[in-house]
């Protein structure tokens, strides 16, 4: 198989564009705005370019928080992603609601195909229908809380055996057969998260405010509701996911109940802990198929390679081109996603 990367060159917009600099995108808004969209041709032509402004938007948007992410307790990189989160993406938010609304009101959009068409023209009806412009400078607000709680995370750690470590490096202490040893480990952890409990309430009563001010404005009772809608959960309601609840809590919670006392039995306790949870039930040593990250790509990759050759390349190429960021460390928010 070709390994090499693949580059996917932009069709609308142009090579050198900065996609940081609202001088640079608003020409593209301002042509778009104006081209003529009353046949079928001209207004698939339309929607390609506009999804390449998208694209283009969207990467440079996602550069940034990938970077801000990874590096938490780095100023410029912070400044980077806040320039975007204030002066970019609140400009590009009306100029895309006036794109979906020309779309919506164009008379060609009954003229193309349904079957190709259909779920963009139901988002984009929806999105056009919610939208506010008093919304957009409370979607900023809690942009910025939401980097303000990754940034606190980021900076969690702890001192034990003898180093400094995150909160993730100290969940490998909960897998010991030693009991004392995994409560220390989470005790010290729920500590340092309680040091910072005030400032997370706060960040999260802060978006609460928030949030339920951006369903008022857009005429919905509640944020659940609202975002349902967001989210364009147009094929279930908040009626069957309370159905759901309720199926968990009359099959899985005994389930789970019985094979947490099955647990607590097998380890010989009186009575299952939180730092009783991750253990081997049978009190064996955990396994540790690696030590670093390094190790880590290695083995997934012989693996890879084992089950299809073309999906080895694939993961191979991820980590030469250093998409990949596995290690746990200060200043980098937890938890994990793609993109």
């Amino acid at each position: 198989m070709n390994n090499t990367l693949r580059l996917y060159r932009r069709q609308y917009v142009q090579a050198g564009a900065d996609m940081g600099d609202w001088s640079h995108i608003e020409p593209y808004f301002d042509e778009l705005d104006r081209r003529p969209i009353d046949t079928k041709e001209a207004l698939e032509r339309w929607l390609l370019d506009q999804s390449d402004l998208a694209a283009c938007l969207d990467e440079e948007v996602t550069r940034r928080r990938v970077a801000m992410t990874c590096h938490t307790d780095d100023a410029a990189i912070e400044t980077a992603f806040l320039h975007v989160v204030e002066n970019v993406v609140p400009r590009c938010k009306p100029r895309w609601q006036r794109l979906r609304a020309r779309y919506v009101a164009s008379p060609a959009r009954t003229l193309l195909p349904r079957d190709r068409y259909f779920v963009h023209d139901r988002s984009t009806a929806s999105a056009v229908e919610i939208f506010r412009e008093e919304n957009v400078p409370l979607e900023t607000e809690t942009e910025k809380l939401d980097q303000q709680y990754k940034k606190l995370c980021g900076a969690m750690t702890v001192q034990y055996d003898g180093k400094e470590q995150t909160l993730q490096q100290m969940c490998r202490y909960l897998e010991e057969p030693d009991r004392t040893v995994r409560q220390t480990a989470w005790k010290l952890m729920s500590h340092r998260r309680l040091k910072d409990r005030e400032a997370i309430d706060d960040i999260f009563d802060g978006m609460m405010k928030l949030r339920g001010r951006m369903a008022a404005n857009a005429g919905f009772p509640n944020f659940r509701d609202y975002q349902f809608r967001v989210y364009e959960r147009f094929d279930y309601t908040p009626a069957d996911c309370f159905a759901f609840h309720e199926a968990i809590e009359k099959v899985v919670v005994p389930a789970d109940r019985a094979l947490q006392e099955d647990r607590r039995r097998r380890l010989g306790v009186d009575t299952l802990r939180p730092w009783d949870l991750r253990v081997n039930p049978g009190n064996r040593p955990p396994l540790k198929p690696f030590a670093t990250a390094v190790e880590l790509c290695t083995g997934c990759s012989t693996i890879f390679h084992r089950l299809d050759d073309a999906l080895g390349d694939r993961f191979d190429l991820m980590v030469r081109e250093n998409w990949l960021d596995l290690e746990s460390r200060r200043g980098k928010a937890p938890g994990g996603y793609l993109t």
